[in-house]
């Protein structure tokens, strides 16, 4: 046999050995999407939310879909190519922070998108919790609120609206993920980019953890 021949047939025997290999140790873990803005973008290498909820659910596949200063608007742009490509059981979203703050937008259209991305995923059978900043606060109690009490109408309106498309589509809701990390800007949680840092994150990832578990759940029952 020629050696062109045989190096050719080596270069194959390899090439299918390896797709074979490929083929019997490649992830097929429920993937869980956690698609937001810089919330779920911050906390450096090894520190975001997503990592810390990668941790505490070895079982599943966590793809971190988060991008500094996005919207709902943008989130639903880019729904298809970062969170259903990847064919994900359940997806968290968390977003409407920034809608928020820029204020460009009248709430009934930051319902359209989030409701949007909701039915899309619900339509293909995907669990879906959604993560707010707002719910259940009592601003008036708080120590000290990031925002002056001009906003406090627009933080409640959200929050009506992220409980109302959760209700009506049969999804999961964490109506305030940051809970347990305020008052914001202070330590041991928060960084000088004014955002949750690794250690802030794993008390977030403890706060969505219950519901994501419980959304991880139904979604093993439907596979069955």
């Amino acid at each position: 046999m020629k050696r062109s021949v045989m190096v050719a047939w080596v270069a194959a025997g390899v090439c299918l050995a390896a797709t074979v290999v490929y083929l019997g140790v490649r992830d097929r873990r429920p993937v869980l999407v956690c698609l937001g803005d810089s919330l779920t973008a911050c906390g450096g290498p090894g520190g975001h939310f997503s990592d810390w909820l990668a941790q505490g659910l070895p079982q599943v596949k966590v793809v971190d879909a988060g991008i500094g200063g996005d919207t709902l608007a943008g989130g639903r742009l880019r729904y298809a190519k970062d969170v259903l490509s990847h064919r994900p059981a359940v997806v968290l979203i968390a977003l409407g922070a920034n809608d928020f703050w820029q204020r460009a937008r009248p709430v009934e259209e930051m319902a359209a998108d989030l409701e949007a991305m909701v039915r899309e995923a619900r339509d293909k059978k995907i669990q879906v919790v959604v993560a707010g900043c707002f719910g259940d606060r009592h601003f008036w109690d708080e120590t000290c609120v990031e925002f002056d009490f001009g906003r406090y109408e627009l933080a409640w309106e959200i929050a009506q609206m992220e409980r109302a498309v959760c209700r009506q589509h049969g999804c999961l809701y964490v109506p305030n993920m940051q809970v347990d990390v305020k008052p914001n800007r202070l330590a041991p949680y928060w960084d000088e980019t004014d955002h949750p840092n690794r250690a802030g994150n794993e008390q977030v990832a403890l706060r969505l953890m219950p519901t994501l578990r419980l959304a991880l759940e139904e979604a093993a029952k439907q596979r069955l």
